[in-house]
């Protein structure tokens, strides 16, 4: 049932268009690697997403994610028609989306609502560990002899002092 409303509903757009939708191009906008046609800032300067890689987008808006879970098709086609949310108006009014790029973009959230939400955390954690445990070993091996010259002159002292009551 659901795979004969999506084909009601993404054959109208092909026969519009003439090419299908890619969820590789919509990733392509999304990240920048393709430029929008009206000039309008790559999505991931300000959103991240599951499976765009490292290091992520930005974090300035919402993780992109679950979005086409949390509107639906329709909520998310006119979300990508309008770009009504506050940030973004000023920035798409004179650099909306071509229907190209929102049907691509749609795509791409569509295929991103099968994939779970990614964190760099783990990542800046373990690098974070590494990077201890190598200052650590660093300090140790440059500082394991530091103690033995204040060492030897207290025995030093301590045996004359030791001599000279005897």
């Amino acid at each position: 049932m659901t795979i004969l409303m999506w084909l009601l509903w993404a054959m109208p757009l092909a026969a519009q268009t003439g090419t299908p939708a890619s969820p590789e191009t919509g990733k392509a906008l999304f990240i920048g690697k393709v430029r929008f046609a009206n000039g309008g800032p790559a999505c991931a300067s300000c959103h991240n997403a599951a499976g765009i890689g490292f290091p992520g987008g930005g974090s300035m808006g919402p993780n992109l994610t679950g979005v086409y879970a949390k509107f639906g098709p329709d909520g998310l086609n006119s979300s990508l028609e309008t770009l009504y949310f506050p940030a973004m108006t000023p920035i798409y009014t004179y650099r909306p989306l071509t229907q190209d790029e929102r049907r691509n973009l749609f795509a791409f959230f569509q295929s991103l609502s099968r994939k779970r939400e990614e964190s760099s955390t783990p990542a800046v954690i373990g690098l974070s560990l590494a990077g201890l445990a190598i200052l650590l070993a660093a300090t140790a091996v440059a500082g394991r002899h530091r103690l033995k010259p204040v060492r030897r002159r207290l025995v030093e002292r301590a045996r004359l002092e030791a001599g000279r009551r005897a």
